[in-house]
């Protein structure tokens, strides 16, 4: 009984033992299965005649690190039955990644399906390194049935999908290298009548834009304001956006659907690079100060850089693209928002497009980042984008067609006369805006001062330091007393600093507009440069008391100085005016009777000579043909004084050559000094010393005589 009982329990063991070894063959072997191929169990989406679209991406699985050999249960068919399928890479050692799902006919009749990945979507792009055009699917397998066709469709990849009647099918998508596209399915004809549908509105959107943007290059062959062709530029920018947004753009310039990345990133950093380039010309940013000024063109060339960049490396320049345009529209919306508070016009005409553009870029974050996949959502963006540009177009158009309205009624053909007169007459507009506190002048004084159209449409400070700081401060009391009162008239001589840092004469003259309201007072009026004629008045006003030759004063002025000095000298102890008649004999000599510029260079000479021998504020005069005068103003003794005549005889009488002509010139020399004690006039001071020096030439020709 032991011996069988033990024999028993022995067999049982080895049983048990078999038992377990082959449950754990088959753990191992399943395990080993699931970790080479994952095995899921796929539902099969039903396809039907009233279905037209199905969005599949929620409907199958992905498959991840599988290496190139694919290996999935199908979905269960009709009978309930599965199978298994192994599919190869469309590239041997690759490692993509795969998208499975299964579809199932439950019609009674053959059903065609489109699957299709479109190449690039703005929904989930992203914004950091976004995903821009590229092929989205390789391959595409069936479980059962027939191959796909591959149909070449712009911008899409797209399979013709086969199902017989009551078949269920499992496919498996080979995925491009980094691609996570949106699948959808879709009935041939409905794909076809959308993509109708998308033609028809790009096209009208497209139109508008074109016309749009011809339009504003039009105004700027008319009217030369720097907002036309800055608008313009932005506008033919978003027409390019939009063609290659479109799929237009490869077709109109034949150039490879697999290049739209490039472009796309282009035509991204242009629209952000105009848009700062419009904000910069349409708010007057160029008057700002120059480090600020600075920065924002070099904010401007970087932005241009960027479409260069675009052809070398499109995900990087579109990546500081879609992050300097939120970086733009933040800047420009502190800029108008601050100019708009301060009554500035322009800024307040922008402000309805940049709450539009707001909104667009908010949108459009979300779509990039994929918080908004829909496809009304995307084609609303893409359409608030050309209603944004319509905007700008209308906001600066106004600006073409803005005239001043006259205060007093005119024929039209007065008022041409009067603009064409304006025109010829050189003089420009000048306006002040006193509750915007800003300046506005005509292009005639900006051409004056070497400056570019609209750089002095600024702020009254920007033009205030222009001036010299002389004239500053008159122009602000002008300008402050005038914002005083309400009204009145400015007439002013002023001098502003051009291009090369001289100084030029301008004269305004303006007055209030009475047509204007109280709260918005201006002052208009015409200002004109007057440099020529005050230089040429200043030569006259010189030429009339100074020697033609010798440039020195002549005995009006001279008299005019010894006035002075006698007025002086009854007040001040230290003032004893001199008079010193210098006359030069021997002027002329046989062989230069006849050389004028010999005789203007012997008295040149004799000028320079006798201001040598002279100290600060001592004045030499010219007072007749052949006769010098000198003013003295300190009291001397008589003994220097007869010192300094003797020294100008000495100076006189040396050799002189002249032309060629050695002239050894003497002098008659007298002076005369001013008595308080008598009451002499200034006349009669220097009547004396030419008294004294007649005498002097009575006696000896080369003498010194006093009075």
């Amino acid at each position: 009984m032991r011996q069988r009982g033990w024999r028993g329990c022995t067999a049982g063991a080895a049983m048990a033992r078999r038992v377990a070894a082959f449950g754990w063959l088959v753990l191992v072997g399943c395990a080993a299965l699931a970790i080479a191929t994952p095995a899921m169990a796929l539902t099969a989406v039903e396809v039907g005649k009233e279905l037209d679209r199905i969005d599949i991406n929620g409907l199958g699985a992905s498959v991840r690190n599988v290496g190139d050999q694919l290996q999935i249960e199908t979905a269960p068919g009709t009978d309930g039955l599965t199978d298994r399928m192994s599919v190869t890479a469309a590239t041997r050692g690759s490692n993509p990644n795969w998208f499975t799902f299964a579809l199932r006919n439950a019609s009674d009749v053959r059903a065609e399906r489109w699957l299709t990945a479109d190449r690039y979507s703005q929904a989930g792009s992203g914004i950091l390194w976004p995903r821009l055009d590229a092929r989205q699917i390789e391959a595409v397998t069936p479980s059962i049935g027939f191959l796909p066709e591959n149909l070449a469709l712009d911008g899409t990849d797209a399979f013709r999908l086969t199902l017989e009647p009551g078949q269920t099918v499992t496919f498996a998508v080979e995925l491009a290298p980094g691609a996570s596209p949106r699948l959808s399915v879709w009935r041939a004809l409905d794909y076809e009548r959308r993509s109708r549908n998308k033609q028809l509105l790009y096209g009208v959107l497209l139109g508008i834009t074109g016309l749009l943007a011809v339009f504003l290059s039009a105004v700027f062959a008319a009217n030369h304001k720097i907002i036309f062709p800055a608008a313009a530029l932005f506008t033919w920018c978003v027409l390019a956006y939009l063609c290659v947004d479109f799929g237009f753009w490869h077709k109109l310039f034949a150039v490879r659907p697999e290049d739209n990345a490039q472009y796309r990133a282009a035509t991204e950093a242009g629209v952000a690079a105009t848009l700062l380039i419009f904000s910069y010309s349409f708010l007057r940013l160029s008057a700002w100060h120059g480090f600020a000024r600075l920065l924002l063109r070099l904010w401007i060339f970087g932005q241009l850089v960027l479409v260069a960049v675009a052809f070398i490396d499109p995900r990087l320049a579109d990546t500081f693209a879609r992050l300097s345009m939120g970086g733009i529209f933040a800047l420009a919306t502190v800029i108008v928002v601050g100019l708009a508070l301060r009554g500035q016009d322009r800024a307040l005409s922008l402000v309805p497009v940049w709450m539009l553009l707001g909104l667009w870029i908010t949108g459009m974050a979300f779509v990039f980042a994929g918080r908004i996949q829909t496809d009304a959502a995307v084609t609303a963006l893409t359409s608030g984008l050309v209603l944004i540009v319509l905007l700008i177009g209308f906001t600066v158009t106004q600006y073409a067609f803005r005239t001043v309205e006259p205060v007093h009624a005119l024929g039209s053909g007065d008022q041409g006369l009067r603009l064409l007169a304006l025109e010829n007459s050189g003089a420009a507009v000048w306006e002040w805006s006193v509750k915007r506190d800003e300046i506005t002048v005509g292009s005639a004084l900006e051409a004056a001062l070497g400056l570019a159209s609209g750089d002095l449409h600024a702020p009254a400070q920007v033009f205030l330091d222009r001036m010299h700081p002389v004239d500053r401060d008159r122009m602000r009391q002008a300008l402050d007393h005038l914002k005083e009162t309400g009204s009145g008239d400015l007439r002013l001589e002023f001098r502003m600093r051009n291009t090369d840092n001289d100084y030029r004469w301008f004269v305004l003259e303006a007055a209030t507009d009475p047509a204007a309201d109280r709260r918005r007072t201006r002052c208009i009026g015409l200002v004109r440069e007057t440099t020529d004629s005050r230089s040429a008045q200043e030569r006259f006003d010189h030429d009339a008391v100074h020697d033609a030759v010798t440039n020195l004063p002549n005995r009006a002025l001279f008299l005019d100085r010894l006035g002075i000095a006698v007025t002086r000298a009854k007040s001040e102890p230290l003032v004893q005016p001199t008079v010193i008649v210098i006359d030069v004999d021997r002027f002329k000599t046989p062989g230069a009777a006849s050389q004028h510029f010999e005789a203007d260079g012997l008295l040149i000479t004799l000028a320079r000579r006798i201001s040598h021998l002279l100290g600060h504020g001592e004045t030499l005069a010219r007072i007749g043909s052949n006769q010098f005068g000198v003013l003295l103003l300190a009291q001397r003794p008589a003994r220097e004084l007869h010192m300094l005549a003797d020294s100008m005889r000495i100076a006189v009488r040396s050799l002189i050559k002249v032309g060629g002509i050695e002239i050894t010139p003497t002098a008659a020399i007298g002076y005369a000094v001013y008595d308080r004690a008598s009451a002499v006039t200034a006349s009669d001071v220097l009547d004396d010393a030419e008294i004294a020096m007649h005498r002097a030439r009575r006696q000896d020709r080369d003498t010194v005589q006093a009075f």
